[in-house]
């Protein structure tokens, strides 16, 4: 999991406005900094990735973003019980989604 990079997505036009992402490659990070406008990336440890899905940010929950890459399968693995299980289907459903996108930096998430 060391390999991972993490970070909160902040965008106030959002519903939701902080998502916790999870990255296994640059190349899927900077698609997704750039794909999501008007958006800022706060990078931070898996430690607060952790707190942050457990138990929030000023009493708001924050959700992981964009599992629409994850298999039925791996979706019900998803669990805060095993964050490192959890942080790598992230990163692997982020990776997908980059991927099936082309690697076109240009294109919306």
């Amino acid at each position: 999991m060391s390999d991972l990079q993490f970070f909160i997505r902040h965008q106030p036009d959002f519903i939701q406005d902080k998502f916790i992402l999870v990255f296994k490659s640059d190349e899927a990070r900077d698609y997704f900094k750039k794909a999501i406008k008007n958006s800022r990336f706060e990078e931070i440890s898996s430690e607060v990735a952790e707190q942050a899905v457990r138990i929030g940010i000023q009493g708001k929950t924050i959700p992981y973003g964009y599992t629409l890459k994850l298999t039925d399968e791996e979706m019900n693995q998803l669990s805060t019980a095993n964050w490192s299980l959890t942080a790598e289907l992230l990163a692997e459903g982020n990776e997908r989604l980059y991927k099936e996108a082309g690697g076109n930096k240009n294109e919306e998430a």
